[in-house]
């Protein structure tokens, strides 16, 4: 194939002109082919590209002509010792090679992109610690129902809860279980009104224990909905407060013992999910290591 000249029959083209041919043609090139493309320019010879690529010969060539037929120009000098560009090729050359490394760029940074996890204060001192060291993670602090809504209008990648509603339309895998129960500073506390957060299921279950144990109500000294706020003043104080196990053994904290024996309910139990949607197979790679990773920080020994 003879390099285009400026006659009567062919336009020589301008940069613009081919820019705009660029502009026209991505919709039909192979990434792979621009790859091999590339590397000819470099190594000025087709074989020992095609060796690199793990190409024959002739795939090479025929790569090459579908590289020329995308643009609709010729692009280089198709001798059988040497490869050289054409000058519209080398006009071509630099705006081809700098789109491929945005390319490889976009590739990259796209591996970076931060999974949008979104859990409870309390839950993330357990949780999140872990995740930074092993993933990109831009955390939020969401309230469980919060969570749940921004994992189903795609706001967020995953959202840790309790298995204490009916969460819907979502995928959950179960990441640690435990139980709720009083806890305090002292291992040998005495009996005194308590701190419960806002009403869940664990709460009105310990409520609902209490009376039948005891015939009355169970003595609340005040509510406050951060299971973290709780664990920090029964850390700090001789109060009694609500919990779950894993925020009391970060506190360093006791199960009540008062007497007599069998004063305090039953623990209630709880599960804590990891929910997401359905996502791309990369997203779900970089999920299932976060959910791993979760299930070895809420191991409770």
């Amino acid at each position: 194939m003879k390099e285009l000249t400026n006659n009567s029959n062919t336009e020589e083209l301008s940069p613009e002109k081919l820019l705009q041919k660029i502009e026209n043609s991505l919709k039909n090139l192979r990434v792979a082919d621009l790859e091999l493309f590339i590397t000819a320019v470099h190594m000025k010879n087709l074989g020992k590209s095609a060796f690199f690529h793990n190409l024959s010969q002739s795939a090479a060539s025929t790569a090459i002509q579908r590289v020329e037929a995308a643009f609709g120009i010729p692009l280089c000098m198709h001798e059988k010792r040497h490869f050289r560009l054409t000058r519209e090729g080398q006009i071509l050359f630099p705006r081809v090679e700098n789109w491929v490394k945005q390319l490889r760029e976009l590739i990259i940074s796209k591996e970076q992109i931060p999974i949008r996890f979104v859990t409870t204060h309390a839950i993330a001192q357990i949780a999140l610690p872990g995740l930074l060291s092993l993933d990109n993670i831009d955390f939020k602090h969401m309230r469980p129902d919060e969570g749940y809504a921004a994992i189903l209008q795609m706001q967020a990648d995953i959202a840790l809860v309790l298995d204490n509603a009916p969460w819907k339309g979502v995928m959950a895998t179960e990441v640690g279980k435990g139980t709720f129960q009083l806890y305090s500073k002292k291992k040998n506390a005495l009996l005194r009104p308590v701190l419960l957060p806002e009403d869940q299921m664990e709460v009105l279950a310990l409520q609902q224990g209490w009376l039948e144990v005891h015939g009355y109500a169970l003595p609340v000294k005040s509510r406050i909905p951060s299971w973290s706020l709780i664990a920090n003043i029964c850390a700090n104080s001789e109060e009694v407060g609500f919990l779950p196990d894993f925020l009391a053994k970060k506190y360093r904290l006791h199960p009540v013992l008062w007497h007599p024996p069998g004063w305090q309910p039953a623990a209630s139990q709880y599960r804590i999910l990891a929910i997401y949607r359905k996502v791309n197979h990369q997203l779900q790679e970089r999920l299932d290591q976060l959910v791993q990773k979760l299930q070895t920080a809420f191991i409770i020994s």
